[in-house]
């Protein structure tokens, strides 16, 4: 069904819930008797405007109980670097799951399964109660996907279809996470289709995904609305448009449609709601405020935004612009490096990604004037980049986190017990 209803929040955040469900034929259908469901936010990351809005979060849990659901799952796999316990204990999420009596299932103290992703040829791992229950055609839930609106500095833009990447294994996202990345996220939609989509737009954040706290009132536009509909990438399609980008200029939008025949054509799409007052196109690349004394070599053959580049610069800029990150040492990214700057480079490095590992690593454990080299290793091994930028910018990585250190010891502590196979930063 090709129904997208873009509904104001002016009245209310749960009013526009139970709007956006009304107006696509009414929950009581969607559910089809169905007093289970599972509820996929967007919680990559406990620091402010990086995940799924609690209130929205809350109205929406409201709704449905109204209607009869008897039992709510909240889940997520935050991302690299992180475990999703520590995100809702740190994040108000927690707390509305406690109040409202539903139940959080963090999906990286799950056991996994490995499985084939559709169009590749490679398999990735997920999360078995997620193949279980999500993975078949005749579901006993109501899967519910209830993403952010954002700007990505990889994907152009992180809605519907990209907040399914988080289900899969943590350990499986680095891997191919190049311009290979489009493809996935087209599979994963493939094998995990939604049952309903609402993308969080009280807040729209852009500039990227991941921006810093100091940098908030340059990235954040209030739209006050909440997009919904049951087919995901022609909810994707609508909000991309509310945040100025056709369709096809967002590659896994794209392959989505061609995979599984997700609608990406706005013409075919019935919008209730007036999409003409969106008139800005909110930039998707980061802003340039990075350390001054940190120097960055990309490569001229390949360096991959979805890739080395810019998760490596997203965490760069918010330990510099939240924690005071110190500089005075070198980043390559990519492969093609002029040979004569290489001999040059002198002090500390940082390899991102493995082909300035396999381009450079040689050369620099050979030259004496080099300090120390950290390594990330894959193409978007995110816990080791936060690890090694930690201790080249002299950063607590516990003091990334608003508890105290010794909370999010016991929480991780709790977290391994229950079997999380999250990579954690430390």
């Amino acid at each position: 069904m090709n129904k997208v209803i873009v509904a104001p929040v002016d009245q209310g955040i749960e009013s526009a819930a139970e709007t956006i469900f009304t107006k696509s034929g009414g929950l009581d259908r969607l559910l089809k008797g169905k007093t289970r469901v599972w509820i996929k936010i967007n919680a990559v990351d406990c620091r402010p405007e990086t995940y799924t809005s609690p209130a929205v979060l809350e109205a929406v849990i409201k709704v449905l109980k109204s209607h009869g659901v008897k039992e709510i799952c909240v889940i997520e796999n935050c991302t690299q670097g992180n475990f999703t316990r520590l995100v809702f204990a740190a994040t108000e999420l927690g707390r509305i799951c406690r109040r409202q009596g539903v139940t959080p299932l963090f999906l990286d103290e799950e056991p996994v399964e490995e499985i084939s992703l559709p169009g590749l040829e490679q398999k990735a791992r997920f999360p078995r109660s997620v193949i279980k229950e999500l993975g078949r055609k005749e579901r006993d839930l109501f899967f519910l996907n209830l993403p952010r609106l954002k700007t990505h500095s990889m994907t152009v833009v992180t809605l519907g279809l990209k907040n399914l990447f988080g289900l899969m294994d943590q350990r499986d996202r680095m891997h191919d996470h190049n311009d290979n990345l489009h493809g996935k996220l087209a599979a994963i939609g493939c094998l995990f289709p939604p049952d309903f989509t609402i993308i969080d737009g009280t807040k729209a954040v852009y500039y990227g995904h991941y921006p810093p706290e100091a940098l908030l009132d340059r990235c954040l536009a209030p739209l006050g609305i909440l997009v919904g509909g049951e087919e995901v990438t022609a909810v994707d399609t609508v909000t991309a448009r509310i945040l100025g980008y056709d369709a096809a200029e967002i590659e896994h939008l794209n392959l989505a449609g061609k995979l599984y025949g997700g609608c990406t054509d706005l013409d075919l799409i019935e919008v209730d709601g007036d999409l003409s007052r969106f008139t800005i196109k909110y930039p998707y690349t980061m802003l340039p405020d990075m350390p001054p004394d940190v120097r960055i070599l990309r490569g001229s053959e390949k360096c991959c935004p979805e890739g080395c580049r810019n998760n490596t610069e997203a965490v760069l800029q918010f330990l510099y612009m939240d924690h005071n990150g110190q500089g005075g040492f070198t980043i390559l990214m990519g492969k093609g490096f002029d040979k004569t700057t290489l001999e040059e480079i002198e002090g500390r490095i940082l390899l991102a990604g493995k082909c300035a590992i396999e381009e450079t690593g040689d050369l620099f454990l050979r030259n004496s004037g080099i300090e120390r080299v950290y390594r990330s290793p894959a193409c978007n091994d995110l816990s080791s980049t936060v690890r090694a930028l930690t201790r080249l910018m002299k950063v607590n990585p516990l003091k990334l986190v608003p508890l105290h250190p010794a909370h999010s010891l016991i929480l991780l502590i709790i977290a391994r017990l229950k079997g999380s196979k999250a990579r954690v930063a430390l």
